[in-house]
């Protein structure tokens, strides 16, 4: 099955790894369907997504000088890089929330979704017109992070695969604040 006909998925971070990776797994199966990984080297921290035939789905580079962090997401292409004029959007964090919030919204300014979280960063609700279309939990006690992601079918391809890759962003913030002792 293709990643981005998929609507249910299980993410779960390598435990061991030089580059940060996350596997996207079927819940059902528990085989992988993908992979996101972050680039190693770069001055901006960028992030991969590949379908299980390794092909590029989509590509999301950090911002630079964005205060909080803002990641900019890209169509996939052949070579990884991020090109202006295949731009999507933009996920950005709340300043000032108690409970973790995001929006993502296209390059002119349009906000597309909105992702709502519970004070802990546990469940994750995406709302869109006012409606929920995607729900996410992460796993309280686990050796590695581990996420459940469930997407209302009638979500077009390409928005299951911002959701997606959003919430491996938001595993990617709350990592770097874990890591520098912030949460």
């Amino acid at each position: 099955m293709l990643l981005a006909k998929q609507r249910d998925f299980l993410l779960r971070e390598k435990l061991f790894s030089l580059k940060d990776k996350v596997y996207i797994m079927d819940p059902l199966t528990q085989e992988p369907v993908g992979s996101f990984e972050k680039r190693i080297f770069s001055i901006r921290t960028l992030y991969r997504l590949y379908n299980r035939g390794l092909l590029n789905e989509m590509v999301v580079q950090q911002k630079l000088l964005s205060f909080p962090a803002a990641y900019k997401f890209y169509t996939g292409n052949d070579n990884g890089e991020p090109e202006e004029a295949a731009c999507l959007g933009i996920l950005k964090k709340k300043f000032l929330s108690l409970a973790p919030s995001y929006w993502f919204e296209t390059p002119d300014g349009k906000r597309v979704f909105e992702m709502y979280g519970d004070f802990v960063g546990l469940t994750y609700g995406v709302v869109q017109d006012g409606r929920e279309i995607a729900n996410i939990s992460r796993t309280f006690w686990a050796i590695r992070d581990t996420y459940g992601i469930r997407i209302n079918p009638e979500v077009s391809d390409q928005m299951a695969l911002l959701i997606l890759c959003s919430v491996i962003v938001i595993h990617a913030i709350h990592e770097a604040r874990k890591n520098r002792g912030w949460s």
